[in-house]
C-alpha cells in the first residue's frame, strides 16, 4: 500500500510527512507551475499538506536550520518575474537541513511554516541586492559535533511544520510571515523534500529518492497509483 513509511532498521529514509498527502511538485516541474516562474528543473519532490502539519526527520543524523530567498528575474527580460502582476519571490524560506553519517548523505526540508524549538536556528545574511543567504548549510559534516547552531536528530521526531514560506508573491515573509489570509502565497502549502551530497565545491548532487526522475503525476502517494521506482531509497 502507498502511504508513509515508517523508520525501519532495513531502509535508509522515512518519508517525511505522516498521513495523507499529495505530491504536487517531482523531479521535474509541471506545466502549471512552471507557468509562474518558467524553471523546468525542480530537484526534489513537494509532499502537499494543511498549514502546520508537523514534517518529520527522515533518517538519523544532524541537524541545522536557517533560512533562504533569492529575487527571481526573469531569464528574458533581466527583470524581476511576476506572476499575475505580483512579484514572485522564490527560496527554500525556513528549512533544516540534515546530514547523515551512515550514508555521507544530507537531506534538506524546506517552506517550513516554523522551525521546531529544538532546533537552533542560524539567521541569515541579507546582500545588498535582497538575496538572504543562509548560514551553517555548507559546514563541512566534521565539523558538525562542535557546531553550536547543530544538533542531533532521530529518524522520525518533529523537526518543523508545513507552510510555504520563500515562496512569496509581493510580500516579505523573514523574520515573520503576514497574515496568509490577506497576502496568500503562489503556491500551496507543503514541504519541499531533497537528497544529495555535496561535492567539493560545496555544490548539491541530487538524487530522487523515489527513483522516478519525473513530474509529479508519476509519483505514489495515498489514493493515486503512480509508479515505482527501480532503486527507490524508501520504496520497495
Amino acid at each position: 500500500m502507498w502511504g508513509y513509511t515508517l523508520c525501519m532498521d532495513n531502509k535508509y529514509l522515512a518519508l517525511p510527512v505522516r498521513g495523507k498527502y499529495r505530491i504536487t511538485e517531482g523531479w521535474l516541474y509541471s506545466d502549471q507551475e512552471k507557468k509562474i516562474h518558467g524553471l523546468d528543473f525542480h530537484g526534489g519532490v513537494d509532499f502537499a499538506q494543511p498549514r502546520n502539519s508537523p514534517v518529520f526527520a527522515a533518517a538519523d543524523g544532524w541537524a541545522i536550520a536557517s533560512y533562504s530567498l533569492n529575487p527571481f528575474f526573469d531569464e528574458k527580460t533581466g527583470k524581476l518575474r511576476r506572476f499575475r502582476g505580483k512579484i514572485v519571490g522564490m527560496g527554500l524560506g525556513n528549512f533544516v537541513q540534515i546530514y547523515h553519517p551512515q550514508t555521507k548523505r544530507f537531506t534538506q526540508y524546506g517552506h517550513l511554516e516554523k522551525i521546531s524549538e529544538k532546533i537552533p536556528f542560524a539567521k541569515p545574511r541579507k546582500l545588498k541586492d535582497g538575496r538572504l543567504i543562509p548560514m551553517g548549510h555548507k559546514i563541512n559534516p566534521r565539523d558538525l559535533k562542535n557546531y553550536p547552531k547543530a544538533i542531533w536528530v532521530r529518524c522520525g521526531e518533529v523537526i518543523g511544520y508545513v507552510g510555504d514560506s520563500g515562496l512569496t508573491w509581493e510580500y516579505n515573509d523573514y523574520p515573520n510571515r503576514p497574515d496568509h489570509k490577506k497576502h496568500p502565497s503562489w503556491d500551496e502549502t507543503h514541504v519541499h523534500f531533497e537528497e544529495f551530497v555535496r561535492n567539493s565545491r560545496g555544490a548539491k548532487q541530487r538524487r530522487d529518492p523515489f527513483a522516478i526522475y519525473d513530474t509529479n503525476e508519476k509519483y505514489p502517494w495515498p489514493g493515486h497509483k503512480g509508479r515505482k521506482g527501480d532503486d527507490g531509497l524508501w520504496i520497495k
